[in-house]
């Protein structure tokens, strides 16, 4: 199961992949829209729901898969971790360092890149006290990646967001902006750090000036839409890597399930051959 945002939940179905994974079905929300409206989470009116659902994962589940804010209420019901606020919006394409083996990260390297857009964080210390493994962390960005496993599953916990597409980021900025254009917002929004070229930035640079000085809806039009089509996913390859290993470890998990079922019929079917002979 992955749920890599929190919105409007229905309840879990099944997926084509069998029990080893299922999926939510949130609500969907603009690129990095924030689906929490109060500092505890336990506060949401999704709350309950949200709560149901991961204990569920936990008994039906081989691996579930939280991304962002879904991480941070998993360990806030699971482990009452709470989440910090940060000083600023922690925005951009942001490097970790491998903090130990894992069947999960293998093959990766030494470094792992994932997007990140959030207000809060959870903090290392308070995890690892809890059982949890820290998979992945970064200086500037903190923990990255957390495992746990929990009854049957295998929680896969991201701080950020592995699932993005090339231009979310982008469109997340492009969002701000005209938020701050139309006072919604009181301050001009930071460029996604680690995201776009120097070439790229002096244009940003420029349209902020311009916005700063003359504070108009209208200048959202200026937004240069262009430098997003030519964006590449850069956290592509630690993404696919990671994703897979998890697929194989459900694929593994699979052949355990199914071979114990089948051992058990073989060994009635010889005690029925016995005593009919």
């Amino acid at each position: 199961m992955r749920v890599a945002s929190v919105g409007v939940l229905q309840r879990p179905r099944a997926s084509r992949a069998g029990d080893g994974a299922r999926c939510l079905r949130p609500q969907r929300h603009p690129p990095g829209a924030a689906a929490a409206h109060h500092p505890d989470l336990r506060d949401e009116p999704y709350w309950d729901l949200l709560a149901q659902v991961l204990d569920w994962a936990e008994r039906n589940t081989s691996s579930t898969i939280l991304s962002c804010l879904a991480a941070h209420a998993a360990v806030l019901h699971c482990e009452g971790i709470p989440r910090y606020s940060l000083p600023d919006k922690k925005f951009g394409v942001f490097q970790s360092i491998r903090n130990t083996e894992h069947a999960l990260v293998s093959q990766t390297g030494p470094l792992v890149r994932f997007p990140h857009s959030r207000w809060n964080e959870v903090r290392e210390q308070e995890l690892t006290a809890a059982g949890y493994m820290v998979l992945a962390k970064s200086v500037e960005a903190g923990v990255d990646l957390f495992v746990k496993k929990k009854k049957k599953s295998l929680f896969v916990h991201f701080q950020g967001h592995p699932e993005y597409g090339s231009q979310t980021l982008g469109k997340e900025y492009r969002r701000d902006i005209k938020r701050y254009l139309r006072r919604e917002r009181e301050t001009y929004p930071n460029l996604p750090a680690g995201y776009f070229d120097n070439d790229s930035i002096s244009i940003f640079e420029e349209l902020k000036a311009s916005a700063v000085a003359e504070r108009r809806e209208e200048l959202i039009d200026k937004f240069p839409d262009h430098i997003l089509q030519e964006l590449h996913s850069t956290w592509l390859p630690s993404a696919t890597l990671i994703y897979r290993n998890w697929l194989e470890y459900l694929v593994s998990v699979a052949e355990q399930k199914s071979f114990l079922p089948i051992t058990a019929v073989h060994a009635d079917s010889q005690r029925k051959q016995t005593a009919v002979s």
